[in-house]
């Protein structure tokens, strides 16, 4: 007997436990500020939309705009190119990006959004290297407040849609 009220007494006590603690009920957690591993994720996800069939990705990277962006792009062969980047960020709603061919005229440079979900893709024929630079964005807060994601890809000729050459310009 006496184990029985002993069981029963700790059936209420866990009973009022659950009452007093509200398991699985009260607040609504709090919702997470912006990540920059989430933000990555979402940029990374963004470029692999709307991939052309018999697309090839050449070169791929991420980084924080804290630091910039610095590469050369290798557009050598007989297929076009498209560079697509993507860019999220809580603190800045866009970044310049500078291209530029090696032994080119000049320069060219694109607005990217820093929006998360939008891509900017920018057609280019094959030829010398490019270069891609995005200008450092100073913070003195940690973590970095924004990362920026691309892509290098080969295309078929005739998945090559709007501007074939972003670099020379486009009528319109």
């Amino acid at each position: 007997m006496r184990i029985r009220h002993s069981l029963a007494l700790v059936l209420a006590l866990a009973a009022g436990a659950v009452l007093v603690t509200g398991c699985g009920g009260g607040a609504a957690p709090e919702p997470k500020g912006w990540e920059p591993q989430d933000a990555l994720q979402r940029a990374d996800e963004s470029l692999g939309k709307d991939v052309a069939a018999g697309a090839r990705v050449t070169m791929r990277g991420t980084g924080f705009l804290k630091a910039g962006m610095d590469k050369t792009l290798e557009t050598g062969g007989e297929r076009p190119f498209r560079f697509d980047i993507a860019c999220d960020s809580e603190e800045s709603s866009r970044v310049t990006l500078l291209l530029s061919r090696e032994g080119g005229s000049g320069d060219r440079s694109f607005d990217v959004s820093c929006t998360a979900g939008e891509v900017t893709r920018l057609n280019l024929p094959a030829g010398s290297a490019l270069n891609a630079h995005i200008d450092p964005a100073p913070q003195e807060d940690s973590p970095p407040a924004g990362v920026v994601s691309w892509q290098l890809l080969t295309l078929d000729p005739e998945a090559v849609q709007g501007c074939p050459d972003a670099l020379a310009g486009c009528p319109g």
